[in-house]
């Protein structure tokens, strides 16, 4: 070891070259692993992962819908194998925090029901979690998530029971829960949707995305055999909207992840693993070019006794070496992409659930990666340099070099080529697939339009006619800047995600196939919808 050392210690040159591009593969693959990890190997940060399950209505036109507020009631009062299931709503909004001080701001909300902490065992950080008894229509309770009250509230354990204002009204905080808790989206506060009670038209309103645990010892195959019978029970007592619908289970890794999200870490993985690639053989060829500059004196240790494998041993010590000095290198590199990379992924990519961090587990990695790549790079050039004739070499002066090393260089020159011409032609249908995508008309344009987002006050603008009123105010003003041509407003941009959901229709003598009933037993059909203004087309 310590002439390993001494031995790159006399080319700096060549051991600065070698350990940086190392580093830039290690660390690159060690931050692409620790998303492959978060989303691939490692289970969900909840209890019993395994036991816990997405649960959809099934119907004629989807296995995967969204779940009716008192479907979801029975379902819980009359399943056997589920412990319990709860909703929550998947889009992630805002509520306006008002501060004693006058000002305010817009904080991420999700509403769920009562029961989803218990459903996926969520133990608070402090206070407690929602209660059956908050699901009422005058219950305003609120749940903080653990990064939101240390950064607003400075980690202070009296919030709970205090009251904070929210969209113009006072919310009381009982709990603190951790962030792990933010499974879909990355929502700051949890408020309650009250569905005891609601109204027998609830039974159409499909808004809620459903987790249930699974009891103790229950396969998928038995709860889904035991809310079907469920589901055939409820259709013959609510014939007019349950007729039809059942009951679709996937795990809740699964239905989190996502198939897209899966293949997505893997094909990155693959290319940063031919990058790698690419980084051992450059190292093997600036290993080659030393080699034969040691030639001679690698010739006379082996005349003074010193066997081949004892040589080869001292080269693949000083292989190893590197890499290792390269994986200390690419830890800080692969810590430093983890630092940045929540700045460069888009927002919803990545579940709320999934959190990237540089453990042990990527140390462990890391690790790995520098043992195989050292003896990857460090074998071929140590088995190389020590195929000659100390004889031969001692006489020539040191001059002599067989034409198999020059050989072996070409196959790695080859060799790295090749594979850069693989990630090139990869990188160029990427290109030219986003080149395709931008030239597609999506049917408006989109050059020079300006946007922001406006949340106002539910208790300021109580009625429809309210809300109205402020955006043409604020429509007005805009207008009336310099330079603006047009001025329009929508509940949400071209190709957004919509939260106003769905709106049921039918068109008369023609109804659906397979339409779904409506609450009064009629045909339908439904589709998305947002709420614009009269110029919102013409800008």
């Amino acid at each position: 070891m310590k002439l390993a050392i001494r031995q790159l210690r006399s080319s700096p040159a060549f051991a600065f070259i070698a350990a940086i591009t190392l580093a830039l593969g290690i660390g690159a693959n060690s931050a692409i692993f620790a998303l492959v990890d978060a989303v691939l190997l490692r289970p969900l940060p909840f209890p019993e992962p395994e036991r816990l399950v997405m649960v959809w209505e099934r119907s004629s036109t989807s296995l995967r819908g969204e779940v009716a507020p008192l479907n979801l009631l029975d379902w819980n009062q009359r399943s056997r194998t589920v412990e319990r299931m709860a909703g929550f709503v998947p889009n992630v909004g805002g509520m306006v925090m008002n501060a004693a001080d006058g000002t305010s701001e817009t904080v991420p909300r999700q509403w769920v029901t009562a029961g989803i902490f218990d459903a996926l065992g969520v133990r608070p950080v402090l206070g407690r979690t929602f209660l059956p008894s908050d699901d009422s229509r005058r219950s305003n309770v609120v749940v903080l998530s653990e990064a939101f009250w240390r950064t607003r509230f400075n980690a202070d354990r009296g919030v709970v029971g205090r009251d904070i204002r929210l969209d113009g009204s006072l919310y009381t905080v009982v709990g603190v829960v951790p962030n792990e808790s933010r499974l879909i989206g990355r929502s700051s506060i949890w408020a309650m949707v009250p569905i005891q009670g609601a109204p027998a038209a609830a039974r159409t309103a499909y808004f809620l995305q459903v987790i249930g645990r699974l009891k103790a010892g229950v396969s998928l195959e038995a709860a889904g055999a035991d809310m079907a019978g469920v589901a055939r029970g409820l259709a013959q007592e609510f014939p007019a909207t349950n007729k039809g619908r059942g009951v679709t289970f996937e795990p809740l890794h699964d239905a989190v992840i996502g198939r897209e999200l899966r293949l997505t870490s893997m094909l990155f993985l693959g290319v940063v693993g031919f990058v790698l690639l690419i980084c051992c053989a450059n190292v093997a060829n600036l290993l080659l070019t030393r080699a034969s500059v040691r030639t001679r004196e690698l010739a006379i240790r082996s005349a003074l006794g010193a066997g081949r494998r004892r040589v080869i041993r001292q080269l693949l010590t000083e292989s190893l070496v590197l890499s290792a000095i390269g994986a200390v290198l690419g830890l800080g590199v692969g810590a430093a992409i983890l630092k940045i990379a929540p700045s460069l992924i888009p927002e919803g990519l990545l579940p709320g659930a999934v959190t990237l961090n540089f453990d042990w587990r990527v140390t462990a990695f890391c690790v790995m990666a520098a043992l195989f790549v050292g003896l990857l790079f460090g074998l071929a050039p140590a088995w190389q340099a020590t195929d000659f004739s100390s004889h031969v070499v001692i006489a020539s002066g040191g001059r002599t070099v067989t034409g198999r090393g020059g050989t072996v260089r070409s196959l790695l020159v080859v060799g790295e080529v090749a594979t850069a011409v693989v990630l090139l032609f990869g990188a160029g249908l990427l290109l030219r697939t986003l080149l395709v995508v931008d030239s597609v008309d999506r049917g408006y344009r989109a050059e020079r339009v300006l946007t922001m987002m406006v949340d106002p006050l539910g208790s300021r603008y109580p009625t429809p006619a309210s809300l109205v009123h402020f955006f043409e105010a604020i429509e007005g003003e805009i207008r009336a800047l310099p330079g603006v041509r047009s001025v329009a407003w929508a509940s949400t941009l071209p190709l957004g995600s919509s939260d106003a959901g769905k709106m049921p229709f039918e068109i008369e003598g023609d109804p659906p196939a397979g339409g779904e009933p409506t609450y009064d037993g009629s045909p339908s059909a439904d589709g998305d919808y947002q709420v614009v203004s009269p110029t919102y087309f013409q800008t």
